[in-house]
């Protein structure tokens, strides 16, 4: 019978009361990431990713999401004011860190506002809940009073187990908003720009599997600040590349070490393929021995590689990866990577509308070429399918 010693339930316990899951390819606008980019691309989009992280450890730390976006307009556009538009989602995350412990969380966000205000600027604001299922089987753990230094005999416990073998929580609410910014929409070297803010875990909740560790179990809160600037090329300039993408997010979560820093870089091409590739950097913090303070640490680099092709005549599919490379303590042939995949099927509608990411349907550049064919490398078949 396979049994795992103690050490894993404390890594276990110290995975609980430490970070949230955090994906690579955040420049991806997740719900998870932040409950005020549901809608914020286009009007309907379907999400999945996986991340399967240090696959060289023998206990796989796998996560995976599905998140779906809904969207509707309540108030036109007129000449005393802009759009207002409702959107909402809702996402499901699996975690298993081995194979004792098992997470379920499912992030409802009922309502996510988008208003466009003059000057082509808009601001959006979302509210999220999360449910969370968890489970331990306890039968594979081995306490230390089990160990036996003679044999490998393994003896009876006399650690008291909870009398619930599952821990639920089912008010987890969070909070963010976001102010977006465009500039020469009529020109193709137009740019888009927005910053963004989350809070979660506004009421944290308990994870614990006993009662009298509520004090010390509660999930900590986190600060996310993240944001995007994306530029697209003069034709005057090159003609062979589409646009360019800068991406942010910090993230502070407990104590002051738990915090990281992702800085992205990615270069659409502007070719028969709608082709992304690009490269993370993260830094995370570090608190050396007998030191309070925490310190910047090399965390990882991540290039990351993105194809976009039209799979109907108002569907879009857009597949990436990303490998992330690492350069901390723990070292690359330790963990020999972190895989993260991650799949995107948008729903256009053929009415133009209104969306902070993009502004008119005109200025979306991620799928300007590859849906609306204004560059002539795609070619419409006669069963609205696109062939390259």
């Amino acid at each position: 019978m396979k049994k795992l010693l103690l050490i894993s339930f404390l890594l276990i316990s110290t995975f609980l009361k430490g970070q949230d899951i955090s994906f690579s390819q955040f420049d991806l606008n997740m719900l998870y990431l932040n409950p005020a980019l549901a809608g914020f691309e286009q009007d309907f989009r379907i999400l999945t990713a996986r991340r399967n992280q240090w696959v060289g450890i023998v206990e796989k730390f796998n996560s995976n999401i599905i998140e779906f976006n809904l969207s509707k307009n309540i108030k036109k556009r007129r000449i005393s004011g802009g759009e207002i538009n409702w959107t909402g989602g809702i996402y499901f995350i699996e975690d298993r860190a081995n194979k004792v412990f098992k997470s379920y969380n499912i992030g409802i966000v009922p309502w996510t506002f988008h208003f466009q205000l003059p000057k082509n600027m808009y601001i959006s604001m979302g509210l999220q809940n999360t449910l969370r299922f968890n489970s331990l089987d306890w039968n594979q753990l081995v306490f230390s009073d089990q160990i036996n230094d003679y044999n490998d005999n393994v003896i009876p416990s006399n650690v008291e187990l909870p009398a619930i073998y599952s821990q639920n929580s089912f008010l987890d609410p969070s909070f963010g908003f976001i102010i977006t910014k465009h500039s020469n929409l009529n020109k193709k070297s137009s740019k888009t720009s927005f910053i963004g803010f989350a809070w979660h875990h506004l009421y944290p909740p308990i994870q614990s599997f006993y009662n009298d560790q509520s004090n010390v179990s509660r999930i900590p809160q986190k600060f996310t600040f993240h944001g995007q600037f994306i530029s697209g090329f003069n034709d005057v300039i090159t003609q062979a590349f589409n646009f360019w993408k800068v991406s942010y997010k910090h993230t502070i979560q407990g104590s002051n070490a738990i915090q990281k820093d992702d800085v992205g870089l990615s270069l659409s091409l502007a070719n028969s393929i709608q082709l992304e590739g690009g490269v993370f950097y993260r830094v995370s913090r570090m608190i050396k021995e007998h030191s309070e303070k925490a310190s910047l640490m090399s965390e990882s680099i991540i290039p990351m590689i993105r194809i976009r092709i039209g799979i109907g005549n108002n569907l879009g599919m857009e597949l990436s990866y990303s490998y992330d490379y690492n350069i901390s303590r723990l070292y690359n042939i330790n963990t020999v990577a972190t895989n993260e995949i991650a799949l995107n099927i948008y729903y256009f509608k053929s009415k133009q509308r209104m969306c902070p990411a993009q502004g008119k349907w005109g200025n979306n550049r991620k799928w300007q070429n590859v849906m609306l064919n204004r560059k002539g490398y795609g070619m419409k078949h006669k069963k609205n399918r696109w062939n390259w």
